[in-house]
């Protein structure tokens, strides 16, 4: 009984605090969307086609990782930029589905990222960056079924992998480590936020949040960065025409093919 006590307690106080405290609610459409200033990456790309995914599936934190790609985008820098649309995308994949899934592919390029790091062996890293890759792909393919048809979407379950704790348990922090050490100092500071945020959802206790984590981890690996500034039109394209509601087929088609090619031309 005196925990409910002490939660009516708390609440009481809430109703007696001064007139001049208070809380309006407002609608998500009567929130401006940031406009289209015409750039190829701005924040109505990168933080527009959230908008499509409801919001109520979307966690705490990552509302904050989207304002920090938001900031990546506004960025001068073409590899913040193109870091942004990876990101982004790779996220947006993950809140579609109504039911998460697991991320196995992201683990799988993550734990090869950090033993290339710490051994200097990256023979596993190119087979780990084509599964991944084929993880985006699949991503795509979902965020544009969201456009055109939000509702098989709604009611999908996503991808499923045969590996431990569901792609769930992998080497987080030696992957951030090297993530920030090989960053620029002016990528510093948005890594360092993105880390703080990463961390609480790959700790946290549900599996949306600890998808997110592995993909946004997965995504910040400078070879996947890479992948996104060879991609770089054609990313920034087919964000823009799903942030506009408009059918993204023949974008999403466009940026697949280009990551697919991109493969073969990152450095390892």
């Amino acid at each position: 009984m005196l925990p409910f006590v002490l939660v009516l307690l708390a609440a009481q106080s809430a109703f007696a605090a001064p007139s001049t405290a208070g809380v309006t609610f407002y609608s998500v459409n009567e929130i401006p969307s940031a406009p289209d200033n015409g750039n190829a990456v701005n924040s109505y790309v990168i933080t527009g086609p959230f908008d499509y995914v409801d919001n109520a599936d979307i966690p705490l934190y990552a509302h904050m990782m989207i304002q920090i790609f938001s900031d990546m985008g506004n960025s001068p820098s073409p590899v913040s930029q193109a870091s942004a649309l990876i990101q982004s995308m790779a996220a947006l994949g993950e809140l579609a589905n109504g039911i998460p899934g697991d991320s196995c592919e992201a683990a799988g390029l993550i734990n090869a990222f950090a033993y290339a790091s710490s051994s200097g062996n990256s023979a596993g890293l190119t087979p780990a960056l084509v599964n991944f890759v084929e993880r985006l792909s699949n991503h795509i393919d979902t965020i544009s079924q969201l456009i055109v048809n939000p509702n098989a979407v709604r009611y999908s379950v996503g991808p499923r992998g045969n590996c431990l704790g569901g792609g769930r348990t992998y080497q987080f922090e030696e992957t951030w480590d090297a993530i920030i050490n090989s960053a620029s100092p002016a990528q510093s500071a948005l890594l360092n936020e993105e880390y703080c945020v990463a961390r609480r959802m790959y700790k946290a206790f549900n599996v949306r949040s600890n998808n997110l984590a592995a993909a946004v981890t997965a995504a910040n690996i400078p070879q996947v960065s890479q992948l996104a500034q060879l991609a770089l039109p054609q990313l920034s394209q087919f964000m823009r025409v799903v942030a506009d509601g408009a059918n993204p087929t023949n974008a999403a088609a466009a940026v697949k093919s280009s990551l697919l090619q991109g493969l073969s031309k990152i450095q390892f």
